[in-house]
């Protein structure tokens, strides 16, 4: 099981993606319509990472450390792949990966 890495070393490989989606999508502060609200902003650098990030994630999520991703998020999908895919159309729509 993967630990919190990216709390302690920010520089890490998709160290910004699990950052925000811990920040805003964890349990206890659950917020999509927040994140909504910072992903459609482009000025802001770490959201440019977060998106690229996310977008190699969705096309193959092995490329995250096993159970990362759930422990940043404790999401209720059956997998990585399916709680990327849910997250990339509710912030960004139709838009191709």
């Amino acid at each position: 099981m993967a630990d919190r890495f990216w709390l302690r070393d920010s520089s890490a490989p998709y160290a910004t993606l699990l950052e925000i989606i811990e920040r805003y999508l964890e349990p206890e502060v659950y917020d999509l319509d927040l994140l909504r609200q910072a992903a459609h902003r482009p000025d802001l650098d770490e959201m440019r990472v977060f998106k690229d990030e996310l977008r190699q994630a969705v096309r193959d999520p092995s490329v995250l450390p096993e159970g990362a991703l759930f422990l940043a998020a404790s999401y209720e999908d059956n997998s990585d792949q399916v709680f990327l895919d849910r997250l990339w159309r509710d912030l960004y729509g139709d838009e191709p990966v």
